[in-house]
């Protein structure tokens, strides 16, 4: 997508622009930053990038609460909020969409895993234990059903049996693969940090219109963009 918002100098397209130094409690206009940084670095996130992301934003005092000089700047410039939220939804697409593509992500980053898992013949066992519960799980009720269906209470204690062996060896199967662990995503927790990106495209946003922003409230709009950077950046380093 190309960048609307600088000129062919790479200078902002709005705005006035000055060679004055700012004061010391307002930056100036970074004629420098792409407003679809946050969004093209949030369509690069993996699942376990997500997770942590996650994790480390709900250990951050910051995120606690709305921050009031965020909340305001979000209220008072509404077209660029929306033009913020365009952008990120081109990048991203829908809730669901951003978390298929950061599922690909992962396979891509396992797939040398996966590889050698077939190699060692790991997998193929991996597989004939699978089929083996699957099999085990349904001849046994199918049984009951066809020899004694009316007794209801042995099919509610087969069924409770099958459930807690499913439970059991989905366990020893998952532990044998030796793949990591699928992350939990929770949708709400996904949409505060599709809202982090979105804050941190805002500023951007205005900031290349040469909008007088004070440095906390810019600060603050990138904070949560930042801290889903170092998440990731934190995953990368223990994946080596």
């Amino acid at each position: 997508m190309s960048n609307e918002y600088h000129l062919a100098d790479g200078s902002p397209r709005y705005g006035h622009r000055t060679e004055a130094t700012p004061p010391a409690d307002q930056p100036a206009p970074a004629a420098g930053i792409r407003v679809e940084e946050a969004a093209e670095g949030a369509a690069r996130l993996g699942l376990d990038d997500m997770a942590a992301a996650i994790d480390r934003r709900l250990g951050s005092a910051w995120a606690d609460a709305p921050d009031p000089a965020l909340a305001a700047l979000r209220k008072e410039n509404p077209e660029e909020l929306a033009a913020a939220r365009a952008l990120v939804k081109l990048h991203l697409g829908s809730q669901r969409q951003w978390r298929m593509k950061a599922q690909a992500v992962r396979d891509k980053q396992l797939s040398e895993v996966v590889k050698r898992r077939k190699a060692s013949g790991n997998a193929l066992q991996i597989l004939i234990m699978r089929l083996g519960l699957m099999a085990a799980l349904i001849t046994l009720p199918a049984y009951i059903v066809v020899t004694d269906q009316d007794n209801i209470v042995k099919l509610l204690i087969v069924g409770a049996l099958c459930f807690v062996a499913a439970l059991a060896g989905g366990h020893v199967v998952t532990i044998r693969a030796r793949v990591p662990v699928m992350p939990t995503i929770r949708g709400p927790w996904l949409g505060e940090l599709r809202e982090d990106v979105v804050n941190a495209t805002l500023v951007a946003i205005l900031q290349n219109k040469g909008a007088a922003l004070d440095r906390r409230t810019a600060v603050a709009g990138r904070r949560g963009w930042e801290s889903i950077q170092a998440a990731a950046k934190a995953v990368a380093a223990l994946r080596g």
